[in-house]
Formats: structure tokens, sequence, C-alpha cells
């Protein structure tokens, strides 16, 4: 119970009892009072810095070094003042030192939809190393709506958060630009936008992502190849990359996609199984298939096996994002990796530099690679179009 529950608590129910039974109200007040102190004293009485350089011989200002790591103390003292800190049951006002040092030790993560498996691994990975680094995250979600995003945008830095790191999908880079103007801290992740100059960040070479992929089905053998890309108008450049990457790299080979072999989505499961049905019951369906991402990839395996096709022996399926359920797919995929705790650490990097005022140059985009796992095979004799 708070003090100001018990204090409610207590007086309200003895100035009750005073008007029902005709005593005087004070005396129950003192009642009421005297009940009070055997509540205040566990929730007032609480350890300061003081009590622990009492307890361990030392100064409050060693203390204050030892608790935020600062300071030349030996070894010795620091054991000796975390142990008595400990055994007080210590613990750090975080108002009074963020009202002292002008931060929270809080980050924001603005991300689309954390229903979204690689988007849930991004906030697992960014909350994971930053708590090793002293912050903690406020994680929201933007539901890829512009108007929601740039409210959330706005009420983290009204929550005073140290700094935010920014996925594409929901947040315009008007939005952005406006955050950084104010003065605080934001770090893009995986964003790309045609024409546009992105606020320094942490970027994915996605086209590069897309090469790979037709390059691993091409060497297979397979030249019926398909597509399934998320091309929404509201969406990411990303998508628009792993699809030029995939097929410019066919035309190159003397294999163009064919246009019939295009099929879209929306990132979902639902449509990617949709897509892979309407490319799989033409007269003459592919042999191969790339999703865009690997949610869209296991709705193509689900298509395939409700139209009796075997995965890969009738159609190898290649994904893209490597999240955690690919491998425990049936057959586990095929994918391009993003490497998130690398993505993650530069994005910190980066962030917390910016909050210490340091301008560290941005990280070159990093590099996917191909994950070859049990969807993708060469191709086998044809049979013909699947029933519809």
């Amino acid at each position: 119970m708070s003090i100001l529950s018990a204090a409610l608590f207590f007086t309200r129910a003895h100035l009750v009892a005073a008007l029902l039974t005709g005593c005087t109200p004070l005396p129950i007040l003192e009642v009421s009072l005297n009940r009070l102190r055997t509540v205040l004293p566990q929730e007032t009485n609480l350890t300061t810095i003081y009590d622990v350089a009492k307890a361990a011989g030392v100064t409050a200002a060693t203390v204050s070094y030892v608790l935020s790591g600062r300071g030349s103390i030996s070894q010795a003292t620091r054991e000796k003042v975390l142990k008595c800190a400990h055994e007080l049951g210590y613990r750090p006002n975080l108002l009074a030192r963020s009202l002292t040092k002008q931060q929270t030790r809080t980050i924001g993560l603005v991300i689309p939809h954390i229903i979204n498996p690689f988007y849930a691994g991004i906030a697992e990975t960014v909350e994971r190393n930053a708590y090793t680094r002293g912050f903690r995250t406020v994680i929201t979600n933007t539901y890829e709506d512009e108007r929601l995003g740039q409210e959330l945008l706005e009420d983290l830095a009204a929550r005073r958060v140290d700094g935010i790191i920014a996925l594409p999908g929901g947040l315009s880079l008007a939005a952005i630009q406006s955050m950084l103007k104010s003065g605080l801290p934001v770090i893009c992740c995986l964003w790309e936008e045609e024409g546009q100059n992105i606020p320094s960040g942490v970027g994915l070479d996605f086209k590069r992502g897309g090469q790979l992929v037709a390059r691993h089905l091409l060497e297979l053998g397979h030249r019926r190849l398909s597509i399934i890309v998320d091309t929404r108008p509201d969406g990411s450049l990303d998508h628009h990359l792993r699809f030029s990457g995939f097929t410019e790299t066919l035309q190159d080979a003397g294999c163009p996609l064919e246009p019939q072999f295009i099929a879209h989505g929306d990132s979902s499961l639902e449509s990617g199984e949709a897509a892979a049905h309407q490319l799989l019951t033409q007269p003459e369906r592919p042999t191969a298939l790339f999703a865009t991402n690997d949610l869209m990839a296991m709705g193509a395996i689900s298509a395939a096996w409700k139209l009796g096709l075997h995965v890969p022996h009738d159609l190898s399926v290649v994904g893209f994002d490597n999240i955690a359920l690919s491998p425990f797919m049936a057959p586990p995929l095929t994918t391009v990796n993003v490497d998130r705790d690398r993505l993650v650490t530069l994005a910190l990097n980066l962030l917390l530099g910016r909050i210490e005022g340091k301008q560290l140059e941005t990280p070159p985009l990093l590099l996917p690679e191909m994950v070859i796992r049990s969807s993708t095979a060469a191709p086998a004799p044809e049979r013909g179009p699947a029933s519809p």
C-alpha cells in the first residue's frame, strides 16, 4: 500500500466511524495517524548514499563514483561499497539522476508492427543490448500509420527519452527531420527512400540480397522463376530493391523474369499464400519462387502443400530476413540473412554516441548473406500444372 493510499484509507474509514458513532473527529484522526506510523517508516525510510557510505566507511562521493562506474576506486573498496549497498537495499533515485544529468537513460524504438517476427527480433535485440549498456527501451508500434507514427515520436520526445531508433513503415522523413531539428538524436535503421537523403543510420544492401537469391536459383538450374514482392505504395523501398536485384540478375543471365510470374503481397503469411496459389495454378507453373520476406515465403510453402506440390522437389522457395522460425519450417527455409546483432550494435553505437554529443561516422551498408537450407533444390522433371 502506498503512503497516499494508506492515508486515505485510514482517514476515510475512521471519519466515517466518527460520524456513525457520534464521536469527535479529532481522536479518530489521532488513531488514524498512529496506525499510519506503522506504514510510513517502511516506505519513507529509504536508504541513501550516506547510509551506504557510513556502513562502508567511505565518503558519499566515493559511493557515488562506485555506483556510477566513474573515478579511480580500488577493487576492494568498490566491492565493499556494492556489498553494503546490496545489504541495505539501496536503490538509486532515477528521477534525481535524470534531473542532474539531463538524461533519463531511456531510448525509444519505433517499429511498424511487433507481430511480424522480424521486427519482434529487432525489438528483443535492441532491448537486450541497450540494457547491458545501462539504458531501458520504450517500444512503440506505428501499425504503418504515418499519423500515428508522428504522434508516437512526439510522445517519446515528451517522455524525455534520450534518443530514438526508428525503422521504416508508418514514419515519414518529415517527422524524423522534425525530431532532429528539436535536438533529439534519431537513428534511422534499414531505411531506403528513393531520391531522399536519409538521416544517419544503419542500412542493408537489399539489392545485393535479391542478386544472391537469383544466383543461387540459377546455379541450381532453374530457368522458370517467379517472385512475390511487397510493392505497396506506402511501403519502404527495400522490397523494391530486393525485386530489382533479383530481376536484373536474371536479365543479365539471359533468363528474364516473365510478367505472369510476378505476384504481389503485403508481407503477411496470408498474402504469400494467396499470391503463390495464383502463380502455381497457371498452365505453366514456375519451378522456383522468391518471396521478398520470410512470412510470404512460408505462405507460399503452405499454398504449394495445399495444391499437392512438394517443396523443394516440385517448387524451390526462398525468403528474406532469416527470422527465428525459418529453420523450423517443413522444410527448413532457404533465406537471406540480416545480421540483427550487428545491425543493432551499430545502431546503438551511433545513438549513444549522439546522446553523448559525439559525431560518429555512418557505417557502410551491411552485406546480406544466403542461408541455404532444404527448401531449394535442382528442378525436377516436368509434371504439368497443379489443380486449382
